[in-house]
């Protein structure tokens, strides 16, 4: 990476793909599973330094359930919280950053919003858990991406972003900006407002298309983004908002972009 002139946004920890996690892993009911899942956590957190980061994220899909009765919901959310505490837990120097979605794999994703992510945050009770918003995952869920984005910050557990678009219908991992443009600037005014300074990260899946170009893509739809919203007085757009005025809003969007010479 060093002789590339790369550097590691993040350790991301699988605890879903292996076949012993397919019923669950830090919700799983048989203990080594569990603390196996424990232990790759742990393990993800030694190796992030040793590559420059202090981030882990895990996005634990194998969590939740399909069916009334499959589950203790209790029980599962208690071995959530006393897993994700015993491996963060491990070492304040690393953050351990929990992705949410609604669902697949599952059905239901034990951890399926934002607000249940905090509200997990909250029962852990350590500075070093926190959230990564995966802004697909937010529009999949049929969540405003920038309140996310917000809630995250106000309760300073806003660690990680990863960008990409879908329709709202399933988790296409498409180029952000590509479907839900408004949506994608909106999250690009708030994460400056909320002085997110982390990673944008590329979450995008190249499918039938030449990798090297859809990353392009990613890359140039970050610029095209910021260089629109710094063409815009951002006192009088603010004052747009305040007042609860989104065509003013729009109107400076779309003189920014030159459509109404």
């Amino acid at each position: 990476m060093a002789d590339h002139e790369l550097a590691c946004s993040s350790v991301n920890v699988n605890i879903k793909a292996e076949e012993i996690f397919h019923m669950g892993s830090l919700t799983s009911p048989d203990k080594a599973v569990r603390d196996k899942a424990i232990e790759y956590l742990k393990t993800g957190m030694d190796i992030a330094p040793e590559l420059g980061t202090d981030i882990v994220t895990c996005c634990p899909l194998g969590d939740g359930h399909e069916y009334s009765f499959q589950i203790d919901y209790a029980q599962a959310w208690g071995w959530f919280i006393e897993g994700v505490r015993e491996a963060a837990s491990h070492r304040a120097d690393v953050k351990l950053s929990l992705e949410y979605k609604l669902n697949e794999t599952r059905a239901h994703c034990i951890l399926g919003t934002a607000a249940s992510t905090l509200h997990l945050c909250d029962q852990v009770g350590l500075p070093n858990v926190g959230v990564t918003i995966d802004l697909g995952h937010a529009l999949f869920g049929l969540e405003t991406p920038s309140l996310s984005i917000v809630q995250a910050a106000h309760a300073n557990r806003l660690f990680l972003i990863h960008v990409n678009d879908n329709y709202r219908n399933w988790d296409w991992d498409l180029v952000p900006g590509s479907v839900n443009w408004w949506d994608w600037i909106e999250c690009l005014l708030y994460l400056d407002k909320v002085g997110y300074d982390g990673w944008l990260v590329s979450d995008v899946m190249p499918a039938r298309l030449d990798g090297i170009k859809v990353k392009s893509a990613v890359a140039k739809s970050i610029v095209r983004g910021e260089k629109l919203l710094a063409k815009v007085n951002h006192d009088t757009l603010w004052a747009a908002i305040q007042q609860n005025d989104a065509f003013a809003a729009y109107d400076l969007m779309y003189a920014a972009l030159g459509l109404d010479d």
